[in-house]
């Protein structure tokens, strides 16, 4: 069947159709796995993990956090699969922003006061994850070494 002058069946929606009124699988704030859906015991102030990130604690504190993002659907947000919305007009800039501002929030509030103040002004979730993997990540690299030449003399 061909569509005179156009690669898109009447029916269809087109691409401005798509940006002004999303299909309604970009909206399903029912359904659990959606990114941008919160349960009633989301909030700001909650703490995720039992033990707050500090210089000597990444990689452990790393991964509780990915595992409640995961749970909670919004690891997205910090390892960069989920971007923010380009155009200014777009319907799921603001859900974006809502989730982004969530996330942001979480995170200090699972770290010890003293790294708090390094992310307070950073105001995507990606950004900050990033920021602490690059400063901690490799904090405990000279102490593994140290270690490992302990070990080695024991022998």
């Amino acid at each position: 069947m061909e569509f005179s002058g156009s690669h898109t069946p009447p029916d269809s929606p087109t691409h401005s159709d798509l940006h002004t009124n999303p299909p309604s699988r970009y909206l399903n704030l029912a359904d659990a796995t959606y990114p941008y859906r919160f349960d009633h015991g989301d909030s700001p102030s909650i703490t995720l993990v039992a033990d707050l990130l500090t210089t000597e604690n990444y990689t452990t504190w790393s991964r509780a956090m990915k595992r409640a993002l995961r749970a909670k659907n919004k690891l997205s947000f910090i390892d960069g699969t989920l971007t923010k919305p380009n155009l200014p007009d777009d319907p799921l800039i603001d859900l974006w922003n809502h989730c982004n501002d969530m996330v942001v929030s979480w995170i200090p509030n699972s770290i010890t006061p003293s790294l708090k103040s390094s992310v307070a002004f950073v105001d995507d979730a990606y950004e900050i994850w990033m920021d602490l993997h690059e400063r901690l990540s490799h904090q405990n690299g000279p102490r593994i070494s140290q270690l490992k030449k302990v070990l080695a003399s024991l022998s």
